[in-house]
């Protein structure tokens, strides 16, 4: 086949044009696209190697010229340059948090608060902390489980927590009228 772009318009075009329509609502943007396509197949088609693979290096283009089009409609917002950076914790408050979660680890039960510091602060992986302390894999991940419910449960009861969307806390404060001796507050 000889592949001019009037001979690739006759044999492809209302085939891509029901293409582009199935992906994009509007029939004028659609034909946009389409007549993009053309353009852009015009540029390139000297770059063509295989004459066989024709059909899938249009649709190809045709694919990302209906991305282009969807992301330049995607809305931005330009972010002021006065927005303030959020502020760092001070050394201070993270030494109280720090301090506050000792004393939360130091009351857990001691198979429990041993685990956790085990796997969690010393690196030992639940494999290894059964071997050192001579109870299967299943017991120890049991533990390290079961330590990581109290201790959750202990935050829970003496803090509220603010997360962001991938899960990471971004605000804790002592919830109101908490009896927290871990955090200091005999509130």
């Amino acid at each position: 086949m000889n592949a001019t772009l009037e001979n690739i318009w006759h044999e492809f075009a209302e085939k891509l044009r029901q293409f582009i329509r199935a992906r994009v609502a509007d029939p004028a943007t659609a034909e946009d696209i389409l007549q993009d396509v053309f353009v852009k197949i015009q540029a390139r088609l000297g770059q063509l190697k295989d004459p066989a693979k024709l059909p899938s290096w249009i649709y190809l283009i045709a694919r990302h010229a209906i991305i282009d089009h969807y992301r330049a409609r995607k809305e931005t917002v330009e972010v002021p340059e006065t927005l303030a950076a959020e502020a760092e914790p001070s050394s201070v408050e993270i030494a109280d948090l720090q301090t506050a979660f000792l004393r939360m680890m130091d009351s857990l039960p001691e198979p429990y608060r041993e685990a956790l510091v085990r796997t969690e602060f010393d690196g030992l992986t639940q494999q290894q902390l059964a071997e050192r302390l001579g109870i299967s894999l299943s017991g120890a991940k049991s533990r390290v489980q079961r330590g990581r419910a109290q201790l959750k449960q202990m935050l829970n009861e003496c803090c509220t927590f603010e997360f962001d969307r991938r899960g990471k806390v971004i605000e804790c404060s002592p919830r109101a009228k908490a009896n927290c001796a871990e955090c200091g507050d005999e509130g």
